[in-house]
Parts: C-alpha cells; structure tokens; sequence
C-alpha cells in the first residue's frame, strides 16, 4: 500500500452527513444480507484488522505553484483499517471501513491536518450458471486525495486539477451492480450498471461541481478456446454537473460500442485489447453576463437575464491495451488507453492515461511495489471550459517484515501537475512525498 495520502485541515461533521452516511451503510448491508441465503454451516466470517504509523514529509504539501516560494512540512500519518469479510461456497461479502489521519506538531501547519474516512466493499453470489454481484462504497476526502491519483487507482475521483484547494472536502457514494449468465459452454452475456454521487462543501470557493453519473452496459461474450475469447459491449453513460452559486451546469450523454479481445498467453500472464468509438453530446447553461474561468461574455447582445446555451457533439475513440501477471513472487498491471471521464471542473473529460503497477516479493520477508500514473486530459467536445491538464505521479514502496505481524516500510512518490487555464498564466505543481514507519496486521479472527 502506498502511503500517497494528502491531507486537508479538520472540520466539524454536520449532523445530516453523519445520519446520511449511516443511512447509506445501513442500505448496503441490507441489501448484500439478502445474498446470504445460503448454508451457513459451510460459511466463515473473518476480521483482520491493520494499522500503520509512520512520520510523513511533503516538500510541497499545499500543491502551491513551483514558481512561487513554498515551505515544506512534517508531520504523522496514522492509517487504520478493520476489513470484514464474510464467505461461503456460493456468497462473499466484503466491508472495508479505513480512516486515514494525518497531523502535525507544528501550530503552523494546523491546516494541513486530514482525516479521510472510507466505508468501501463488494458481494458476489454464484450459482451453477450465473454469477451476480456489486461494488458499493462510501468516501469522504480532502481535495489533495480525491484531485491526485495514484497508480492502480479504480477510479479518477472526479479528478479536476490542483489550481485551488481551499477547506473542502469530496463526498462520494456508488453502487455498481452485475449479473452475468452463461447460456452456453462457451457463450455469455454480461449486464453492467453504475450510479455515484460526489458533492463539495465548498464548490464556489474550491471551483468544484456537484454531479451524478451513471453508467449501462451489455455485452455478449464468446470463448473460441482456452487461449482466445472475444466480446462485443454497448454502454450507455450520463453525466450531470451544477455549481447552484455560479449558477452553471452541464448535461451529457456518452453512447460507446466496444469490441474485447483476451489471449491467455501463459497460466499466470494475459493480454487485452480493448477498442471502441464514443459519442459524446453535451449541453451547458450559464449566465450571459459572467464565467469565473474565462471572464468572457457568451454573448454580449443578450440582456443578463437570459442564460448562455452552449451545444456540442463529437466523436472519440476510447479503448485500452492491458497486460497482467500473477505469479508467487511477481505481480503487474499495465494499462494504456484513451477514456472518457467525470471531471469536478464541471464536465466530461477526454482522458489519455497510462497506468503500471508492479509488485515484487524479492524474499520471505522482503517485498516492494513500483506504480506509475499519468495522463493528459481535454475538454470533450465544446462546454466553453478549459480543462487541460497534464498528470504524472511515481509511487515507490519497500516492506520489510521483521516479525510476524510486524513490518517496517519506506515510500516515496513524486507528483507534477500542469494545468492550462483561459486567461491564467500555466499552472505547474511538484511535490515529493516521504513516509516511514511500522505496519502491524494481526491475524485476526475467524467464526
């Protein structure tokens, strides 16, 4: 686990998140119970929890310009984590609840003290010819977590740029369900869907959008061998943004159809080729008379009372190039590939990224991990916004496990962020980020 987590100054919980989130909770265990009708005697529940303490440096822990003077900070990162899992022969479910806090002794540096809070799982019910799950979760992150991805990361997080930070705070919750049934020995179809809703505290101040997406797709699945299979998918995805105070907002719509190649090229190694065309049509609302990015008039003939309607559709091409390997003492993901993506900027994204994740266990007690996210990201189509933005961050990591439970660990990453903006001189941001420190991972207890 990389230790990459940025911080943000605490705040006081309002009461209505507090029941919200456990509302939300409450919800998902409910539904994932009614996958439990199975033989329980054959069934096993498992706790294991983890701690990590360690002290952190960040030479640029606000992400400020690199070309204004900055000071760099130390301080502690503590990184707890109780993951609960339930499984039978048929069912698994999954709870991952991990609180990350990071705090400072200097009364200076108050403000970069954060305390990021996840509740995060997945269920999975087989049966002799189909197989039905979801991924469900809930997270609440500073700006400087849900803004910087890291390598290996499932989702963007909405990700918009670094350009201004302030005392927010990103609240995310998504349910991801799927069914997938196989008709046939060698033949499949496979049904995705997705909802997320990420909100902002600040989001005039911070510059952020609210917004909601969700996803569809279908796909018909086919096996020519052990080595080959193919699969032809359709996906069907709605973005809606709105910043209420700026008085903005922007609906799209994105159609893909997509053709998955996979070759097993070894028992422990596989290829995937993923290539597919999108369309994208987008429509945005805002006032006539004023932009907070661009300054500009949309219109300058109309009166301020009639909003600015700004249409757009285009096409891209999306897909990916992947290749994985499991083996006893190497792991590794790579991937290549051109996406489209929800942006708290307000907009979809046209997302070119590269992400490497290599894990190597060099002895019995000796392990690492190398990771590599990078990516450049435009505007899709015309939403009159800017949102071009240049990303890469390298996360190294070594572990050393003395005892038991008990491991000794050091990680370093570095982060550069450059984003263009209308009007605004380029924006260029570096940080180099140090940890070290001791893990502890009990062995936890099974009923």
């Amino acid at each position: 686990m990389m230790i990459d987590t940025p911080s943000r100054p605490t705040r006081a919980r309002a009461p209505a998140r507090r029941v919200n989130r456990t509302c939300r909770a409450a919800l998902s265990l409910a539904l994932l119970a009614a996958l439990c009708a199975t033989d329980l005697a054959a069934a096993e529940l498992t706790l294991q929890p983890f701690i990590l303490a360690g002290a952190r440096f960040d030479s640029n822990p606000r992400f400020n310009s690199s070309r204004t003077d900055f000071d760099s900070a130390l301080g502690t990162i503590i990184d707890a984590r109780l993951p609960l899992e339930y499984r039978s022969p048929q069912v698994s479910i999954s709870l991952n609840p991990r609180l990350v806090y990071s705090f400072y002794a200097d009364a200076d540096e108050s403000d970069l003290e954060d305390q990021d809070q996840y509740l995060t799982g997945t269920a999975n019910r087989l049966t002799q010819r189909s197989n039905i799950g979801a991924s469900y979760g809930y997270t609440d992150l500073a700006l400087r977590t849900s803004e910087l991805q890291s390598a290996g990361d499932s989702s963007p997080g909405g990700s918009g740029g670094t350009g201004i930070f302030a005392e927010d705070t990103q609240q995310r919750w998504y349910f991801q369900p799927y069914w997938q049934f196989q008709y046939s020995q060698r033949n499949s179809i496979t049904l995705n869907g997705g909802y997320e809703q990420v909100r902002y505290n600040e989001e005039v101040v911070s510059r952020r959008f609210n917004y909601n997406y969700s996803t569809a797709s279908a796909s018909v699945n086919h096996a020519f061998n052990e080595r080959h299979s193919a699969s032809l998918r359709a996906t069907f995805a709605k973005f809606d943004s709105e910043n209420i105070e700026a008085r903005v907002q922007n609906d799209s719509e994105t159609n893909s159809l997509s053709l998955i190649y996979t070759y097993a090229w070894s028992e422990t190694t596989q290829l995937t080729a993923d290539l597919g065309w999108a369309r994208t049509q987008n429509e945005v609302l805002r006032p006539n008379n004023i932009d907070p990015v661009t300054g500009l008039f949309c219109d300058p003939a109309f009166i301020i009372f009639f909003p600015c309607e700004i249409k757009s559709d285009s096409t891209n091409f999306v897909g990916n190039l992947s290749a994985t390997k499991q083996s006893e003492t190497i792991e590794y993901e790579i991937t290549i590939g051109q996406s489209i993506t929800p942006n708290s900027n307000g907009a979809e994204v046209l997302r070119f990224n590269i992400d490497a994740v290599v894990k190597k266990t060099f002895t019995r007690r000796l392990s690492g991990r190398l990771g590599v996210a990078a990516f450049t990201q435009n505007d899709v189509g015309d939403t009159d916004r800017t949102f071009e933005r240049d990303y890469i961050r390298g996360d190294f990591r070594l572990n050393y496990r003395f005892a038991r439970r008990w491991s000794i660990y050091g990680a370093y990453s570095y982060t550069f962020n450059d984003e263009q903006r209308a009007l605004i001189s380029d924006r260029t941001v570096r940080n180099h980020f140090a940890s070290i420190g001791v893990t502890f991972e009990a062995d936890g207890w099974r009923w």
